[in-house]
Formats: C-alpha cells, structure tokens, sequence
C-alpha cells in the first residue's frame, strides 16, 4: 500500500477503523487490473478513497465494485465534483 494512501486513510478513518479499511483496499490485487498495472492498482484504491469519505461501509462496496471492474469506480471518481 503506497504511503499516500496511507495518508489518506489516516486523515479520513477512525483508529478502530484504519486497519479495516486496509485490508480492504489489500483485498484488491493486480489482477483485478488491466494489465496487471501498479498505476491502475493505486488509481483505483485513490478513487474508492474519493468516493467513500470516510465511510466504511462505502469502501466495502466500493471494493466489490472494483473487484468486477475497477474501471467503473475510477470513472465515478472522475465524475464526482
């Protein structure tokens, strides 16, 4: 997990929940990514983080989500104002 992410976690998750959060993000691997690609690895993880704020329970979905196609979680944080 790349140091921002890290970052991002602590600002935005409780201490009871930072751990969770990260073996969430973890549970997403290269080959959920095309072309097996560590850019589009920490894209998505980034963008989960965007689209969450903070909740939880968002990042489980999110997650899912990604898992089925990664790209459709970083086109909805792209679109997100």
């Amino acid at each position: 997990m790349n140091k921002n992410i890290l970052e991002i976690i602590g600002l935005d998750f409780s201490e009871e929940q930072k751990s969770l959060v990260v073996a969430e993000l973890s549970s997403i691997k290269l080959s959920h990514v095309m072309a097996n690609s560590e850019y589009n690895l920490n894209n998505t993880r980034h963008a989960i983080l965007k689209l969450s704020k903070g909740d939880l329970n968002e990042v489980v979905e999110l997650t899912k989500a990604a898992k089925i196609d990664f790209r459709d979680v970083i086109m909805w944080a792209s679109q997100e104002q």
